[in-house]
C-alpha cells in the first residue's frame, strides 16, 4: 500500500533540476519564513568545495568530448570562413570548461574566498591532468590548451580577487612552474 508521504517523497526525487527550482522559488514565495533557512542551506552548498572532485569533473569534461564533434565545426562555415580544426576544438573546449568557470566566478562574487580558492585549484588541477592531450580527443587537436587555459584561469582568479596559494599550485602544477611564477598569489 502506498501512503500519500511516499508519492510525494517519489515526486519530490524524480524532479528535474529546473523542477525542483520551481518547487524551491513557489515554497519560498509562500512560506516566507523559510528563506532564512534555505539561504543556510545554499550558503553551506556553495562553501564546500573539493578541489579532487572538481579536477576529476574538468579533466572528464575535456577528454570526454568527441573527436567527432570537429565536423559540425571545422572546415568552411557560412557567414565565418573557414574554421581552423584546432580554433574549433579551442572554442568545444572553451564550452565544456566555462561552467566551472562560471561557478568560480559566481561563488567569487558571494565573498566565498575559501571555495572559490578551492574551486579554481580544482579547474587548474583539472587542466594539469589534460596536458598530455591524448588521441582521439579534441585535446589532441589542441595540445597547449590546457596551459594557455591555465594562465588564463590564474589570471581570471587575480581579477576576482582569488588568492592562489603559490606555493601549493607550483606543487600541484610542477610542469607549470612558468605559467603560475609571478601570477599566483602569496
Amino acid at each position: 500500500m502506498t501512503t500519500r508521504a511516499n508519492r510525494q517523497a517519489s515526486a519530490l526525487a524524480a524532479l528535474s533540476a529546473n523542477e525542483k527550482a520551481t518547487v524551491l522559488d513557489e515554497l519560498l514565495a509562500t512560506r516566507p519564513d523559510l528563506r532564512q533557512l534555505a539561504e543556510n542551506h545554499a550558503v553551506r552548498l556553495m562553501s564546500a568545495a573539493d578541489r579532487t572532485a572538481v579536477a576529476d569533473d574538468v579533466a572528464s569534461a575535456l577528454r570526454d568530448l568527441d573527436i567527432e564533434e570537429l565536423n559540425g565545426h571545422a572546415g568552411y562555415r557560412p557567414r565565418r570562413g573557414y574554421v581552423h580544426p584546432v580554433e574549433a576544438a579551442d572554442e568545444i573546449l572553451d564550452e565544456a570548461l566555462e561552467p566551472f568557470l562560471r561557478d568560480l566566478e559566481r561563488r567569487a562574487a558571494l565573498g566565498m574566498a575559501t571555495a572559490a580558492t578551492e574551486l579554481a585549484a580544482g579547474i587548474l588541477l583539472g587542466l594539469y591532468e589534460c596536458r598530455d592531450g591524448g588521441g582521439e580527443t579534441l585535446l589532441e587537436y589542441s595540445p597547449d590548451y590546457p596551459a594557455e587555459r591555465a594562465a588564463d584561469v590564474v589570471d581570471r582568479c587575480a581579477k576576482l580577487h582569488v588568492n592562489l596559494p603559490r606555493a601549493e599550485v607550483l606543487d600541484l602544477l610542477t610542469e607549470w612552474d612558468g605559467i603560475v611564477a609571478g601570477r599566483a598569489g602569496a
